[in-house]
């Protein structure tokens, strides 16, 4: 079966998962449990509807899309007029941090791209500068879903994420620069553990260019940056089930910015290579963050697609996911998941593929 066998009998599928509104079922975050809205995977789903109908022109997929869309165009998805409400969980934010607001970003301007639909593009940009960037730390801002500004997000894979969809952005120099910014700040000096594998609560930039945010941003991060330390070895089975969801934001980077001195650093070539270490491939099948919620075989995959152009290497790490999770052709990502519908939703991640590789099912 090749990627566009998969991609095409998945959207089959996903026709009949939508809702009469437009919005496809929610999942609850993997293994996090976090009760979520339809948005994140209704965005995932548009993505994927936009790419069928961009390579195949069938109208069907083109239906789907606008269903979408008019979901996430909802009072329902943006309750308050300003960020989308992602999550319902006590104690947690209900935009998801940044992550959440990064994904439904992609999907809006991949639709602008395929259906030639502005509003998208408007309101995926209006929601980007919502986030309040710091040119001193080079870092957005969390915005909860009725607008109030929150402190940054601390959580490098969120902040990551949502400067590869401000990258995705042709038409604004400013976004583009903030993107910049941050990997040239942030991405650069992102922390590692001995074997290449981003460490998940990465310290992100100076801790003295705190200080010109104020002395309560500079106090919050010192002691958040103690509190960290001691979670090193706590989350190193973490930062590997995470490691190849960055990759895969590292490769969407690299895709609109591929001129940037990160990609030439010794700190990314340890990162980009972390995957061929044997433990990293043993802790990797152990981490229940990793091939079962990130899949992180397609993810690794176009990472190598995207940085060695090795179709062998990057054939061999689908194969690795779909050993692991593939059920039938309409449970690709399935087996042994801990969230059905986010499982169903995360196929989308194979459209940015360039080669149409042909696949071992197992």
């Amino acid at each position: 079966m090749m990627i566009n066998d998969i991609l095409i009998e998945s959207g089959k599928f996903g026709l009949n998962l939508q809702r009469s509104d437009g919005s496809m079922p929610p999942g609850h975050n993997g293994p996090y449990n976090d009760p979520e809205t339809p948005v994140r995977n209704t965005a995932h789903w548009l993505f994927l509807f936009s790419t069928l109908f961009e390579r195949t022109n069938e109208s069907c997929w083109k239906k789907a899309g606008e269903k979408s869309i008019d979901y996430l165009m909802s009072d329902e998805a943006r309750p308050y007029g300003k960020t989308f409400f992602c999550r319902n969980k006590p104690g947690k934010d209900s935009c998801n941090g940044l992550v959440g607001q990064a994904w439904v970003i992609e999907a809006l301007l991949k639709a602008d791209e395929v259906f030639d639909r502005k509003d998208c593009y408007n309101l995926a940009e209006k929601i980007f500068l919502m986030h309040p960037w710091d040119e001193n730390v080079g870092l957005w801002h969390r915005v909860e879903i009725d607008g109030k500004k929150m402190p940054f997000d601390g959580t490098f894979n969120h902040q990551l994420w949502f400067a590869a969809a401000g990258s995705l952005f042709k038409k604004n120099d400013n976004i583009t620069y903030q993107a910049r910014l941050f990997l040239e700040n942030i991405g650069s000096n992102v922390q590692l553990y001995p074997n290449g594998v981003i460490f998940h609560s990465s310290c992100m930039g100076k801790l003295n260019s705190y200080a010109k945010c104020g002395f309560k941003p500079f106090s919050e991060e010192f002691i958040a940056r103690l509190n960290k330390k001691k979670k090193w070895n706590e989350l190193y089975s973490k930062s590997v089930g995470y490691h190849a969801f960055n990759l895969y934001a590292f490769a969407i980077l690299n895709q609109s910015l591929p001129n940037e001195t990160i990609w030439k650093s010794k700190v990314f070539e340890e990162v980009i290579t972390a995957h061929r270490d044997i433990n990293f491939q043993k802790d990797l099948k152990k981490s229940k963050f990793g091939y079962y919620y990130n899949v992180s075989g397609f993810e690794i995959s176009y990472a190598i697609e995207t940085f060695f152009h090795d179709k062998i290497e990057a054939k061999l790490w689908l194969n690795n996911q779909l050993e692991k999770t593939y059920v039938d052709q309409n449970n690709v990502l399935t087996r042994n998941t801990d969230d059905l519908n986010t499982s169903y939703a995360r196929v989308y991640e194979l459209c940015r593929f360039v080669e149409n590789y042909e696949l071992q099912i197992c």
